[in-house]
């Protein structure tokens, strides 16, 4: 896979976990004025059950995971780049024989 689809995936899901976060951080404030009006209380879900916290929590750790995933492919892709430069012949040769002008 081309390092630029590898960043591109990884993208996406950086975009998906963020959306997620501010979808779920939505939810969150409208959980607290239900909790602050007493005349809409018992229409949220007992405590242990389920948490819109929790899953902003796991959202975050998949965004830093994501993050962290980001920065090693930049650096692969680096690598990569100078690996095959290296490997590719210098453009610097004569076309008679292939001697290296470079330096002359």
């Amino acid at each position: 896979m081309e390092p630029r689809k590898r960043l591109h995936l990884v993208n996406e899901l950086m975009q998906e976990a963020n959306l997620m976060m501010a979808a779920l951080e939505k939810a969150m404030q409208g959980e607290r004025i239900e909790e602050s009006h007493p005349a809409l209380q018992g229409t949220h879900h007992a405590k242990g059950q389920y948490s819109l916290e929790d899953e902003h929590k796991a959202w975050g750790n998949v965004l830093r995971a994501l993050t962290d995933m980001q920065t090693e492919l930049e650096k692969i892709k680096q690598f990569e780049h100078r690996r095959i430069e290296q490997a590719t012949p210098s453009a610097h040769f004569s076309a008679s024989g292939g001697v290296a002008t470079e330096g002359l």
